[in-house]
């Protein structure tokens, strides 16, 4: 791989790791349309892995507060942690039980571009539901929900939309926000539950892989300046996000994944 390649790779996991349409499809997808070879399993868990690193650095705060509230009783910091535990459960799950099948499902580029096209159907989904759901609670002279009025169930509905997006194409990001959505939680709260819920799964996922980084032909320059880019990017790409959800919706995003889901499906 030369060092054009991985900084081009790098910038494809960091922005759309986040942004709602699907790292890993675009992965499977830009190679290919650019007749690269396909990165392999070594590169994309370092990208991984930046990105990791980006969404602690960006919320420290946070995951300080939830450590040091769960070491000293807090139960507010005690409820969200195991809300995150509840979330992570359908991932870990799907991705023990499944994982040959996941992995299969990399080495098919038009597959990723049609679940591409899904995942503009879950944004618009999504946001069609918090359409109705405000119109609903400003009837009621009530609000939409925040992130600590979250439940176990919602978790556990957030989480399982986190595991279907293992397949690529189905963007992780697009289908958790797009569960708070449907659950009536106020857009940037839903994306802050979605990347802290995200943290477990991405660390999941890099420890379970990292063996594949030993041995690996992927050279140190290519390495670092995937890792560098995709770091850079990424948490660009959480700041960036977590701010426009506040005034805008997510259908700019589903428009992109129509377009971009006929385009590669149309040259791969």
């Amino acid at each position: 791989m030369s060092t054009l390649e991985a900084l081009v790779l790098g910038a494809v996991q960091g922005v759309t790791e986040f942004i709602p349409i699907s790292s890993s499809g675009h992965l499977v997808l830009v190679p290919e349309a650019l007749g690269w070879d396909q990165p392999g399993l070594a590169f994309d868990v370092l990208l991984h892995v930046a990105s990791l690193v980006a969404l602690v650095v960006y919320f420290r705060s946070d995951l300080m507060g939830l450590l040091r509230g769960t070491w000293q009783g807090d139960a507010t910091s005690r409820r969200m942690g195991a809300l995150l535990v509840v979330g992570t459960i359908p991932a870990a799950i799907a991705g023990v039980a499944f994982a040959d099948y996941f992995e299969g499902t990399f080495e098919n580029a038009r597959a990723s571009a049609v679940q591409l096209v899904i995942t503009a159907v879950i944004l618009v989904g999504a946001e069609l539901a918090l359409r109705y759901h405000r119109a609903r609670v400003e009837r009621n002279g009530t609000s939409l929900r925040r992130m600590d009025q979250l439940r176990a169930p919602d978790a556990l509905v957030i989480g399982t939309a986190q595991a279907i997006s293992i397949l690529p194409g189905i963007s992780r990001s697009g289908s958790t926000i797009g569960a708070g959505l449907a659950l009536s939680v106020e857009r940037d709260d839903a994306a802050r539950f979605a990347f802290l819920l995200s943290i477990p799964a991405l660390f999941g996922a890099a420890l379970v892989q990292l063996p594949e980084l030993q041995g690996s032909s992927l050279g140190l320059g290519a390495g670092v300046a995937g890792f560098a880019t995709s770091l850079v990017t990424s948490y660009a790409a959480i700041a960036g996000l977590i701010r426009y959800l506040r005034t805008h919706t997510l259908y700019p995003f589903a428009a992109y994944c129509v377009v971009a889901g006929v385009f590669f499906y149309a040259i791969v």
